[in-house]
């Protein structure tokens, strides 16, 4: 007789954990999005950037101290975040550039449409209609990542679109008072082209990064990211437009701060491919004894199997 496996136990809600969550990343975008009228020394911003700091470093000792008591008392209540998932680099690095992609991409889309409203002065309709080239990407993106990471693993088209945004951002160091819209293509073209491959690659790979049972952890996690990042990435930009002595000033430096993000999210990208390679051709149980000879097959990123012999 074979005893049925018992079901997993049933964890309570983290309330804690979600009011901290909360408070703090509201706190720190609110700090940001003051400081462009109130200057980033206003007390209400310090005291904004005071409340999230704190909140979340409460938010990081409550799961971590969760975590470890839900080991001992299975039906205690479960942290909101598993802290642990972070010790895996790979899963640590895509949720960074999740982060980077929606504060650089998203940044810029909202001061696109400012661009093409008050410096091009094209109405909310035409507006609309010059940032199809950007916005409509994902129709092209998404069938050339399924190409390229059945052949490569997610990590290669995801640096790939990194560093091909990263490059479109930089196009938009070409505004000026009048500048032609056919000038500003390439910036369009290649920055939502890089980001929709970046996205789909990244999602992928955070969450072959995670244990089997973390999937759905692994993919909110990104989704956090992200839109933390988009909250991040509008209000540090409007902020610096509203700052600067001219629009496309602070345009200029946003963009170039958009295009760094990219860029390390690239390199991010490509380290988190070389621990990935490096863990799917670890042997399981150590090295092989001298003079033995063995074949590993283990999985790699998107079903590849990575084979090798050791003598």
């Amino acid at each position: 007789m074979i005893a049925a496996p018992s079901a997993p136990a049933a964890h309570r809600m983290d309330p804690a954990g979600q009011v901290l969550g909360v408070v703090g990343l509201v706190a720190l975008a609110g700090g940001i999005n003051e400081a462009g009228a109130q200057g980033w020394t206003s007390p209400v911003v310090l005291g904004f950037f005071a409340v999230g700091v704190v909140a979340l470093a409460l938010f990081i000792a409550v799961e971590r101290r969760l975590e470890a008591s839900v080991r001992t008392r299975p039906g205690g209540r479960a942290p909101l975040l598993r802290l642990s998932l972070f010790r895996t680099g790979a899963f640590s690095a895509t949720a960074v550039i999740g982060l980077l992609i929606s504060l650089g991409y998203y940044g810029m889309l909202f001061l696109s449409t400012l661009y093409f409203r008050q410096e091009s002065g094209y109405d909310a309709l035409t507006t609309g209609l010059a940032l199809l080239p950007s916005v409509c990407m994902g129709l092209i993106a998404a069938p050339v990542f399924s190409r390229a990471a059945a052949r490569t693993g997610p990590y290669g088209p995801m640096a790939l679109g990194l560093f091909l945004g990263a490059a479109g951002f930089l196009g938009w160091l070409l505004t000026g008072a009048g500048t032609a819209y056919p000038v500003l293509l390439f910036a369009l073209i290649a920055t939502g082209l890089g980001q929709t491959m970046a996205a789909l690659a990244s999602m992928a790979a955070i969450v072959e990064s995670a244990p089997a049972d973390g999937a759905g952890v692994a993919s909110a996690v990104f989704n956090v990211s992200r839109q933390v990042g988009s909250a991040v990435g509008v209000a540090l930009f409007g902020t610096l437009v509203a700052t600067s002595g001219h629009f496309t000033d602070g345009l200029h430096l946003s963009a170039t701060l958009a295009a760094a993000s990219f860029l390390a999210g690239g390199f991010l990208a490509i380290g988190a491919r070389r621990r990935a390679v490096v863990a799917a051709w670890r042997p399981p149980d150590g090295p092989s004894a001298p003079g033995r000879r063995c074949r590993l097959r283990r999985r790699a990123p998107c079903g590849r199997v990575l084979k090798r012999r050791t003598g």
